[in-house]
């Protein structure tokens, strides 16, 4: 059973994250380089749940060597016109199997984050390079 207040239905963000990073799954894989800022506008909500490709539209922004650069592009004010904005880029994250022996270090795994903010919040997407069907969802806040 679940908590009073708790959800099951989707949040915006949690769609348009899930949908993105299906479509950079379906056109670059893993071969992102850097990171990347992309605006999202949404063209039919009801088909988002499903991964429709045309249910949304992405606007590839800006790319830069870290975040912080990326904020600093001069095209980066441009994404507040649009329903969201969206980062994307990869990095290593380590996964623990278990806990660790002494001297052991927990394995590496290059993973590609998807990170959407809109007016009605956020959401994060995380999928493994060496599990590709498998997504993380992380709400931000």
């Amino acid at each position: 059973m679940l908590s009073q207040g708790v959800s099951t239905t989707a949040s915006l963000p949690f769609l348009l994250a899930r949908w993105l990073d299906g479509r950079l799954h379906d056109s670059i894989g893993f071969a992102l380089t850097g990171h990347r800022l992309y605006g999202l506008e949404v063209i039919d909500p009801s088909s988002l749940a499903d991964g429709e490709p045309l249910a949304a539209r992405m606007s590839f922004i800006a790319q830069a060597a870290d975040e912080q650069s990326l904020l600093a592009d001069p095209g980066s004010p441009s994404v507040v016109g649009f329903d969201a904005a969206a980062f994307a880029w990869m990095e290593w994250r380590t996964v623990a199997d278990g806990p660790l022996r002494p001297g052991q270090y927990p394995v590496r795994r290059r993973a590609r984050i998807v990170h959407v903010l809109a007016r009605e919040g956020e959401a994060i997407v995380t999928r493994f390079e060496h599990h590709p069907d498998v997504v993380v969802l992380a709400q931000a806040s």
